[in-house]
């Protein structure tokens, strides 16, 4: 998701935006415990032993307290809903929309780069006929709702890439 929206942080990792020394007052009873957002592929991931990073405990992340050879799958009900309301997907899905609406001037040519660089092929036919159906549907029940004319468009293709992000072909490495 990040790569598609432009949002990947390529850089190499560089210190963890720990606290200063001095304030720290963590104990057995209270531990250090801390999520750091980044931008950056998680080998870059501040990790800690005792607490999963939320995102990777809800995808399967590997467990940190010992050398795992080999992750375990699941498909959850919280994995989909995350992908469905998860303010980062929405985020993500506005940058890989504004990137797909940018590149290409109309709707087929849209519909073909969102799949060549989502998916790495180009749109079947039958799949194009109903991205089609889901964007007019989506464009008339954005505008039934309000949305101006000058954000319905990227509303729309909004809409396709957050659709886009929870088909099995996006989410598995086959």
């Amino acid at each position: 998701m990040l790569t598609l929206s432009g949002g990947l942080d390529e850089s190499m990792g560089g210190a963890h935006p720990f606290p200063d020394q001095t304030t720290w007052e963590f104990s057995e009873h209270d531990p250090f415990k801390a999520v750091y957002d980044t931008r950056r592929r998680s080998v870059y991931m501040m990790t800690q032993r005792f607490q999963k990073h939320p995102f990777l405990a809800l995808f399967d992340g590997a467990d940190t307290n010992a050398s795992t050879a080999e992750r375990l799958t699941s498909t959850t009900a919280l994995q989909a809903l995350f992908l469905m309301n998860d303010p980062f997907v929405h985020q993500q899905a506005q940058g890989f929309a504004g990137r797909l609406l940018s590149e290409r001037a109309d709707d087929a040519g849209r519909l073909n780069r969102a799949y060549e660089l989502a998916l790495g092929r180009p749109s079947r036919a039958d799949e194009a006929a109903e991205a089609m159906a889901f964007l007019q549907r989506a464009r008339a029940s954005l505008q039934g709702a309000g949305i101006s004319p000058d954000q319905l468009t990227a509303q729309t293709w909004q809409s396709f890439v957050r659709a886009l992000f929870l088909t099995h072909e996006f989410i598995y490495v086959e």
